[in-house]
C-alpha cells in the first residue's frame, strides 16, 4: 500500500498523515498518476547511474542485477588507485553491449570473438572518470546531474556500487517513474539507491560539494526539497517489500564497504567527525545551528526524525508545504539563513571560502576544483 503523507503549517510536533490512493504493493499499476502509466512508456527506463570506487567486484555485480531494459547507463569512475581503474575498466568493458558487430547466440548472450557482453539489458555503457581525483558522493551526483540537463534526461536511478537491484524491482520503478512523473527523489534505500527527476535539479539544484567525500550531504540535499515543496518517495522499509540489496552479503548488516576500501579514505571520513569543522557542524552552520556538540543537529531536528527515523510499514509519498513551521525548528531558513538566496542555492566561492566544511578540513585530499562550477548555473535556467 501507499500513504501519502502531507506535511504541513499548524499540524503541531508531529506529521500529519492523511490516507491517499491505496495499492496493492505488487501492482503499481493502479496507481492515480498525473498521466496515463501506459506500457510503453515503462517498458524501457531512461537512465541509471552507478558510483565506482575500489571495489570491481562489486560493481560487477551491481550491473549484473540491471533485470529490465535501461536505455543508458553510467558508471562515474573516482579514482581509488591506477591499478583499480584499470581492472575497472577491463570490467566494464564486459558490459559495453552498444557495438552492432555483436551476435544474438541461443543463450541469450550477445558475443564476438573477444568477449561476452554480460548484459544485454543495459543499451549503453557510459563512462565518466574522474581523472585522478575522487570527486565524493556530492561531486559523483554533480556529474550526473550536468549529463541529465545537457542531455535533458528526464530522470536518473543513482546507486553506490555496494548495492543491487532485487529481482522485478526495476520494473516497479519504471512504472512509479512513468505514474508519478512529477516527483522530485524517490528514496529506494535512503541516498544509497536513489532516484533523481529533472524537475528537482530546476527546484533544488545540486549537491553541495563542501560535504566532502561523503556523509551528510544528503540530509541537506533532502532539507532543500522540503524547502522547494518536493514530492518524495519513500520505500517500506518491510524486508520483503525492498527494492534494493546493500552490502556485500545483504542477509548481514555491516559497516559500508567503502569505508573498509582502505586506511586513507577511512582517515578522511574520521576527519569529518571533528566537531568544530566536521560534516555536523558544517549542516548545523548552514541551516542555521547553534549545535555545540558533534551529531547535536541529527539527535535534536524534529524533521529529520519525523522523517527518516520512523519505520515505515508501507510506501510513502511525502508532499511538503511552502512552509515547514509546524515542527517548530529555526533550522528551515534559507542556507546560512540569507532569505534573498534561492533554496536550490548551496555554494558561492566568497561564503564557502569563510565557512569551514568537511572538504576544508580535508583540503590536502581533496580535488582543487569542484566539479559544479559558476558558469554551470546556465544549465538550470534554461
Amino acid at each position: 500500500m501507499v500513504n501519502l503523507f502531507s506535511l504541513t503549517p499548524g499540524g503541531g510536533q508531529k506529521v500529519s498523515a492523511q490516507v491517499g490512493s491505496v495499492i496493492e504493493e505488487l501492482d503499481f499499476g493502479n496507481i492515480a498518476s498525473e498521466r496515463h502509466a501506459t506500457k510503453r512508456e515503462y517498458s524501457t527506463l531512461e537512465s541509471l547511474a552507478v558510483f565506482a570506487f575500489a571495489r570491481t567486484d562489486l560493481v560487477r555485480y551491481h550491473l549484473e542485477s540491471i533485470d529490465f531494459e535501461v536505455k543508458q547507463v553510467f558508471v562515474v569512475l573516482n579514482t581509488f588507485s591506477s591499478d583499480v581503474t584499470l581492472k575497472m575498466r577491463k570490467v566494464l568493458k564486459l558490459f559495453d553491449c552498444s557495438q552492432p558487430k555483436f551476435n544474438l547466440e541461443t543463450n541469450g548472450l550477445f558475443v564476438n570473438r573477444e568477449f561476452q557482453c554480460l548484459n544485454p539489458m543495459i543499451r549503453a555503457l557510459n563512462i565518466l572518470e574522474s581523472h585522478g581525483s575522487n570527486f565524493g558522493f556530492a561531486g559523483s551526483f554533480n556529474v550526473i546531474a550536468k549529463k541529465m540537463l545537457i542531455d535533458n534526461i528526464s530522470y536518473t536511478i543513482i546507486s553506490n556500487d555496494d548495492t543491487s537491484f532485487r529481482p522485478g524491482s526495476l520494473r516497479k520503478i519504471a512504472k512509479i517513474f512513468a505514474a508519478k512523473p512529477k516527483l522530485c527523489l524517490l528514496l529506494f534505500l535512503h541516498f544509497s539507491s536513489f532516484g533523481i527527476t529533472q524537475l528537482a535539479l530546476h527546484k533544488i539544484g545540486v549537491m553541495d560539494e563542501n560535504f566532502w567525500p561523503a556523509y551528510s550531504e544528503d540530509i541537506d540535499y533532502y532539507l532543500r526539497s522540503i524547502l522547494g515543496n518536493c514530492q518524495n518517495f519513500h520505500a517500506s522499509d518491510r524486508r520483503d517489500r525492498f527494492f534494493v540489496n546493500h552490502g556485500e552479503n545483504p542477509d548481514i548488516q555491516t559497516e559500508s564497504t567503502t569505508l573498509k576500501s582502505g586506511e586513507s579514505y577511512r582517515r578522511m571520513i574520521k576527519n569529518t567527525e571533528d566537531k568544530y569543522y566536521g560534516r555536523d557542524a558544517y549542516l548545523c552552520r548552514k541551516w542555521g545551528g547553534p549545535c555545540p556538540r558533534k551529531r547535536d543537529f541529527l539527535n535534536s531536528n524534529k524533521a529529520f526524525k519525523a522523517i527518516f527515523r520512523r519505520n515505515r510499514e508501507e510506501h510513502e509519498i511525502l508532499s511538503f508545504q511552502d512552509q515547514f513551521t509546524s515542527l517548530h525548528e529555526n533550522l528551515f531558513h534559507h542556507p546560512y539563513n540569507d532569505s534573498s538566496l534561492q533554496i536550490y542555492w548551496w555554494n558561492n566561492t566568497e561564503t564557502a571560502n569563510s565557512v569551514a566544511s568537511p572538504r576544508s578540513v580535508n583540503k590536502n585530499y581533496a580535488p582543487a576544483e569542484l566539479v559544479w562550477k559558476l558558469r554551470d548555473w546556465s544549465l538550470l535556467s534554461s
